[in-house]
C-alpha cells in the first residue's frame, strides 16, 4: 500500500470526522440534576415566643431621720420572682452609678412565688458609694437578673432627694 495522496487524505479526514459526529450523537444525553444543598426542605409548623425579665415591684421606700430631722437611712423594699442572686440595686447621682453590695441586701421568701428583698441603706454607706448625699437627688434602681445570662428586667426606681444641709430627705 502506497501513502495517500493529498486529496485521498482529505476525503480520509471527512470520513474519520462524520463517523465521530455520528458516535457523538448517538450518546445519550446528561440528564440535569439538583445539587444536594438545593433540595427543598419542609419545616413543621410552629411557634416563637419571646421572653422578657419581668421587672421587680417596689412596694415602699421610706427615709429615717434623726431627733433633729437630719437624714439617718432609706429603706427599699421590693417584691421579685428572683432570689437574692438574681436582683440588683443601684444608685445613679448624675454620672455616678454605684451597685449596691448584696450583702446589704435581705431576702425573705418565696411566698405566693415571691421573695421580698430589703435594702436599709444608712448615711455612711450611700456616701461611701455616691460620695455627696447633702443637696441632692440620687437614683436607686433596682433590676432583675436572669442568672447565667446578660438578660435584666427594666428597672424600677425612686428619687431619694434631700437639701443641702439633710433636712427634709424623700423617697419617692
Amino acid at each position: 500500500m502506497t501513502a495517500p495522496t493529498g486529496s485521498r487524505r482529505r476525503l480520509l479526514a471527512g470520513i474519520l470526522g462524520l463517523s465521530l459526529l455520528a458516535g457523538a450523537g448517538s450518546v445519550a444525553t446528561v440528564q440535569p440534576v439538583d445539587a444536594r444543598f438545593t433540595d427543598t426542605e419542609h419545616a413543621a409548623s410552629g411557634t416563637f415566643t419571646s421572653f422578657t425579665v419581668p421587672p421587680a415591684t417596689i412596694t415602699a421606700c421610706t427615709v429615717t431621720n434623726n431627733g433633729l430631722g437630719l437624714f439617718q437611712s432609706v429603706t427599699l423594699v421590693w417584691t421579685s420572682v428572683y432570689p437574692a442572686s438574681g436582683v440588683r440595686l443601684t444608685l445613679t447621682q448624675g454620672a455616678t452609678t454605684a451597685v449596691v453590695p448584696a450583702s446589704n441586701i435581705s431576702t425573705t421568701g418565696p411566698s405566693g412565688g415571691l421573695y421580698t428583698h430589703t435594702a436599709v441603706l444608712s448615711q455612711t454607706l450611700l456616701s461611701g458609694l455616691i460620695t455627696n448625699l447633702l443637696g441632692s437627688t440620687t437614683t436607686l434602681t433596682v433590676n432583675n437578673l436572669l442568672v447565667g445570662t446578660a438578660w435584666t428586667s427594666v428597672g424600677v426606681s425612686r428619687q431619694l432627694s434631700m437639701t443641702l444641709a439633710g433636712l427634709g430627705a424623700t423617697c419617692v
